[in-house]
Formats: structure tokens, C-alpha cells, sequence
């Protein structure tokens, strides 16, 4: 395996949906997608990168599944990033923007008050 990806969520105690969304995005997309969370979850990041990496892959991309530019993308997870790089020097791990302002994001909200308008 050449190229992996990450789909990073924040996690939750409540539980996590990252599995369903990573499915959707490696079926849309025709791509494997793998998924990892920051927080309160067993699939972390190091975890997925250095599975990722145990598999022989060359390169791993990971994008963040967060809507806001706050502690976590400015911080914690260029952080974490650095050490996986680090800790594997063979493979090259690239970090992608997050989610942030999108006219798909629009749509979605749309979509959800017309749900909610019963329409």
C-alpha cells in the first residue's frame, strides 16, 4: 500500500460515527479511507499511522474532519503530526485543511431546516 488516508474526527465519549463516514467517502470516492479520532476513542491517530505504516505505506494524507479553525487544527494536531513524523521518517506524512467554509457545508444546513421544516 503506496498511499494512505485518515479521516480525523474529534471523537466522543457518546461514541463515534467516523467508521460510517470514512465507508461513505472511500464509496464515493473509490479510494480506501481509513479513520482515526483525537480524543476518547480507540482509533487514534498514532494508532491508524502507524498501522499505516506497519503496512508498508509511503505516504499518509490525513484530513481532519472539523468545521473550525480553534485549538485542536492550530495546535494539537500539527503537534501530533510532528511526532508521527518523527517516529516514522520513511513515510511522508502530510497534514490537509479542515473542513472549514464550503458551499457543500451550506447545503448540508439546508438540507437539515428543511428536515426540520418537515418539508
Amino acid at each position: 500500500m503506496e498511499n494512505t488516508i485518515i479521516l480525523l474526527g474529534h471523537g466522543s465519549r457518546a461514541g463515534c460515527d467516523m467508521p460510517e463516514v470514512a465507508e461513505m467517502v472511500s464509496e464515493m470516492g473509490s479510494i480506501p479511507v481509513r479513520y482515526a479520532c483525537l480524543q476518547f476513542c480507540r482509533h487514534d491517530l498514532p494508532s491508524a499511522v502507524d498501522e499505516a505504516a506497519k503496512n508498508g505505506a509511503k505516504r499518509v494524507i490525513i484530513i481532519p474532519y472539523f468545521l473550525h479553525l480553534g485549538n485542536h487544527m492550530i495546535q494539537d494536531i500539527p503537534a501530533e503530526v510532528d511526532d508521527l513524523r518523527g517516529r516514522h521518517p520513511g513515510v511522508k506524512i502530510e497534514l490537509a485543511g479542515h473542513l472549514g467554509v464550503h458551499p457543500k457545508l451550506a447545503e448540508v444546513v439546508l438540507q437539515r431546516i428543511k428536515e426540520a421544516q418537515g418539508k
